[in-house]
């Protein structure tokens, strides 16, 4: 880990102190300094935790005085450089909602079960996983992507079926798919006959079929969604209460999602922020691309062009990379709320990543929205003439988003210091889900500060 004392001096202009060096690996807890005050909880803290009844509702927090989930003692910013706290919230954060063990071995056998399903109802099928379950950044109520590679042969026969049922075919232009005029219709009529007891439509409405025939008493909920740029089928298993989407005939997810891994490897701090941000998003209604929200790759996208922007930064002024995530956190708010020109600048992250203007002669096509010009232009890393970013129709509420958070965080890690318990919980309120991966004693987690304890107060004057 670089050192903490060059980090302070490249980020005074959020606090005024300076931090001892650290040689930790990269993102473990910088532990705080034990005064009396600080530290882990001892027995006696322990006794003058309140205990709260679980309720059914959303739980009440208090940010003055509640320690949020991820956190297990009291934090004095006094004595602690509030960036340092927050970097050390965020390690927690992670830490409580990354994937566990038995999530995953559930995850895997969903996907087991459903690949047997999707075998049944395609011949030489392949079933493929993509998305946040293949990079491991999901979230406990993230979706699992699945793509399924029909052969060639599948593709064939189901695209007659479905011209001689409907007259078209259902691929992705909507082209009109004449009958084989090579075959005589004694031919047809022999085909027919042959294969009068196989299933007939579009892949989409084969697997539906298929699911309510199979797994109708594990579905909560079922859809198939052709009016998209990816047709895909959306339902929900029960008893995980885990979503999965389907496409077919899909490849650049599982492209970009080993596109990510590698990402990941050069520039560590892209998976915690994504876990803070993700989270950010959903607990506003912020992340479906389908509701003009940032969906999980153009998030991904963003978070590595702010990265890659401050590498390039540091290398021209010949000063360290900085891997402080508090620090981080709050500048790629900055970034896309102040810094960023929406209208005007688009980004790739190609070439160790670049801005372009959306209106030059060889973007302004593909990457320009002259009905909506507030809008963020994203290169395909895996398809330069495609933009990530045309579905957020909403990027102007992100956008206003992002500026609050900056601002709200500006006011707990920068002089003069507004003090809180815990300075992400400022951004991002406590929810039931992340109480219960606390675990039996996640409602026993809520205590006063020690500047209102009467016991603390006598140990700090005794």
């Amino acid at each position: 880990m670089t050192s903490m004392k060059d980090d302070y001096s490249d980020d005074q202009k959020y606090h005024g102190r300076t931090a001892t060096k650290e040689n930790e690996e990269d993102f473990l807890s910088l532990m705080p300094v034990d005064d009396g005050i600080n530290g882990r909880t001892n027995g006696a803290e322990n006794d003058i935790h309140k205990k709260i009844a679980a309720s059914p509702g959303e739980r009440s927090f208090d940010k003055f005085k509640s320690l949020p989930p991820w956190m297990e003692s009291y934090v004095d910013h006094r004595c602690i450089n509030p960036l340092v706290a927050f970097h050390n919230e965020i390690v927690s954060f992670c830490r409580l909602m990354e994937p566990r063990e038995e999530e995953m071995k559930t995850r895997k056998e969903l996907v087991a079960s459903f690949t047997t399903l999707a075998e049944l109802t395609f011949r030489d099928c392949k079933v493929e996983v993509f998305g946040s379950q293949a990079t491991g950044l999901y979230l406990p109520t993230s979706d699992i992507d699945i793509s399924i590679q029909l052969d060639e042969k599948e593709k064939s026969m189901n695209g007659d079926r479905i011209g001689k049922k409907n007259g078209t075919n259902n691929n992705k232009k909507g082209n009109v798919e004449k009958v084989d005029k090579n075959k005589s219709s004694k031919q047809q009529e022999i085909d027919d006959m042959e294969n009068w007891n196989e299933p007939t439509g579009s892949p989409l409405k084969l697997l539906a079929t298929a699911l309510r025939e199979h797994w109708l008493d594990d579905l909560s909920y079922l859809e198939v969604i052709e009016n998209t740029r990816i047709p895909l089928v959306k339902f929900t298993h029960a008893p995980t209460n885990i979503s999965i989407d389907v496409c077919f005939s899909q490849t650049s997810g599982v492209k970009a999602a080993g596109l990510l891994n590698q990402y990941m490897e050069a520039l560590p701090p892209l998976r915690p922020l994504t876990f803070v941000l993700k989270k950010f998003l959903l607990s506003r209604g912020l992340n479906q691309p389908y509701t003009g929200g940032v969906g999980s790759f153009l998030l991904q996208m963003m978070i590595l062009a702010f990265l890659q922007h401050r590498e390039r930064d540091a290398f021209n002024n010949r000063r360290p990379s900085i891997y402080n995530l508090g620090a981080l956190l709050v500048e790629f708010f900055e970034f896309y709320s102040t810094d960023f020109n929406f209208i005007l600048t688009g980004f790739s992250v190609r070439f160790d990543g670049f801005f372009f203007p959306k209106g030059a002669t060889d973007r302004r096509k593909n990457f320009w929205q002259p009905q909506r010009p507030f809008s963020i232009a994203v290169e395909n890393p895996l398809d330069p003439n495609f933009d990530v970013g045309s579905p957020s129709f909403r990027i102007d509420l992100i956008q206003r988003s992002f500026d609050v958070a900056f601002k709200v965080l500006l006011c707990h890690v920068s002089e003069p210091l507004i003090s809180v318990t815990s300075i992400l919980a400022s951004i991002l309120t406590p929810s039931n889900e992340m109480w219960e991966r606390v675990g039996p004693f996640g409602n026993e987690r809520q205590m006063t500060s020690p500047h209102d304890d009467p016991i603390k107060k006598r140990q700090r004057l005794g």
